[in-house]
């Protein structure tokens, strides 16, 4: 009679037990989750202040300049572009006000931009 009470009472134990580990388990399974998602919102977020800073220092580059012509336009862009990414600008003067349109893509085949910025530069008398 004793030994029936006890393989009762570790049945119950172990089933108790089992439970338990299911818990945790899936509680770890949820934080890892949590974490793997982190970290790609982490890797966007520096890819995209990567090329910000690629497309920022395109735009001082054509701030700079007395009279950017679209050659030194082109120019730069390809001068920035790095194998990681590639900075295409489109450039256009309407009333004396230069705009130009940097997008920056991942790499050269690449259809989905990262960022756009768009400077204008006032050009007296250039047009």
């Amino acid at each position: 009679m004793m030994s029936n009470g006890n393989s009762s009472k570790s049945q119950v134990f172990l089933m108790e037990f089992i439970c338990v580990i299911l818990f945790f388990a899936l509680c770890a399974a949820l934080c890892l989750n949590v974490f793997v998602k982190a970290d790609g919102m982490s890797r966007k977020g520096q890819e995209i202040n990567e090329a910000l800073v690629l497309a920022q220092s395109m735009a001082e580059s054509i701030k700079a300049m007395e009279s950017p012509s679209h050659e030194f336009i082109s120019a730069e862009a390809e001068q920035i572009s790095n194998g990681k990414y590639m900075v295409k600008a489109k450039d256009s003067v309407q009333d004396d006000i230069l705009q130009v349109n940097i997008h920056v893509y991942h790499d050269e085949d690449s259809k989905e931009k990262i960022c756009t910025l768009t400077v204008k530069k006032y050009l007296p008398g250039e047009v």
